[in-house]
């Protein structure tokens, strides 16, 4: 099958935003840590740039037929990280190749999203309840090795993905709403054989935010509130936010990097910020729309849903209205794996918008 590809049907209202927001990101990396971690944030931007320029030239078709292979390729790294891998703040989430540190759990979304349009894309399997306890099955054994590590907030983007891809594929919303039924009835078991205890005290400290010290905690939380609250509607500029520069907030070139957009450059230009998200969250929604193809459709609808739930609990975890999560916010906060992660995501989605105009796979490729 010959896929017609060419620079007429790339976004580039997309790419734009996503320079914007890849900009802001490197000033304020350099804001919240240094000049060292900005410039190697470059590095890694022209990494992701490396890889989404090669992912557009290979058709995502080919890449799922080998999807399944990928997804077991990711378990077996998921499991040398709970064996070799690297402990950071009590998390073991990284393994070091030579001077470099890779976080598989990143690569899990993508692994999952493809597996999963690549199941789901034969009608046949959503025929029955039981159709979809294959799928259910691929999700939680990443899950629950990511929780082994533990990475909560990564595993937990694995459920809204699951869901989207399920719903698109036409799966009955009674066995949707019945999975949903079960897995709020296993909570209590979740609360006392699953989680951490420090993940209990900042689910804790987000219901209850009186009941622990400023210094216990809650402490990212209420200097994450301080930090937006200090920049007010303007910001007080550029390197110059007192809780980012006197390191008050933890990790502000990472999981925290919104708070610090928010004292620096206030509350209109984070606002900006949330816009870019929006509009970048919508134009990739009107691509798994318009395009015809089945496939592209699943796979484009699960990376717009892992981009749309990481911004959503990132910008929340910030501004108090969710519990502390490691996660970063997509094409701004430092990381080479988040990064990396992102730019594969964001290669799917502008493969299928410039290969849209072809519906039909080859016969072989749901053998």
């Amino acid at each position: 099958m010959y896929r017609l590809v060419g620079l007429r049907n790339f976004d580039w209202l997309i790419f734009l935003v996503i320079c914007l927001l890849l900009a802001t990101g490197f000033f304020f990396v350099w804001s919240a840590s240094s000049e060292s971690f900005a410039f190697k944030q470059i590095i890694w931007i022209g990494v992701g740039v490396i890889v989404f320029s090669a992912l557009l030239i290979v058709d995502y078709y080919s890449i799922g037929r080998i999807s399944y292979i990928l997804y077991f390729i990711v378990l077996f790294c998921l499991l040398l990280v709970l064996i070799f891998g690297k402990t950071v703040y009590g998390a073991q989430r990284w393994l070091m190749v030579g001077p470099i540190s890779i976080q598989p759990s990143e690569m899990t979304k993508i692994a999952l999203v493809l597996v999963l349009s690549r199941y789901f894309v034969d009608e046949k399997s959503v025929a029955g309840f039981s159709g979809i306890f294959f799928p259910l099955g691929l999700t939680l054994v990443p899950m629950t090795l990511i929780m082994k590590q533990p990475d909560l907030g990564t595993s937990l983007i694995l459920v809204p993905v699951f869901f989207s891809i399920m719903y698109i594929a036409g799966v009955k919303t009674r066995y949707l709403l019945s999975i949903i039924a079960f897995t709020l009835s296993t909570f209590p078991l979740f609360w006392y054989f699953i989680l951490k205890n420090y993940q209990k005290a900042r689910i804790v400290s987000f219901i209850w935010p009186d009941t622990v010290s400023n210094w216990g905690s809650g402490y990212h939380r209420i200097q994450s509130l301080i930090t937006i609250g200090s920049g007010g509607s303007f910001g007080s500029g550029w390197g110059k936010g007192v809780q980012s520069q006197l390191n008050f907030l933890p990790q502000g070139h990472t999981d925290f990097i919104f708070s610090v957009i928010a004292e620096e450059w206030g509350f209109y230009r984070s606002c900006a910020i949330l816009c870019f998200y929006v509009v970048f969250i919508a134009c990739s929604i009107g691509i798994a729309i318009n395009t015809r193809d089945p496939y592209g459709r699943l796979i484009v609808t699960g990376f717009t849903t892992m981009f749309a739930a990481q911004i959503l609990i990132n910008v929340a975890m910030t501004i108090g209205l969710a519990p502390i999560t490691g996660l970063p916010l997509p094409f701004i906060s430092y990381g080479g794996s988040s990064l990396i992660s992102s730019f594969i995501a964001l290669s799917f989605i502008f493969n299928v918008r410039m290969r849209n105009r072809v519906a039909l796979a080859k016969d072989g490729f749901y053998e």
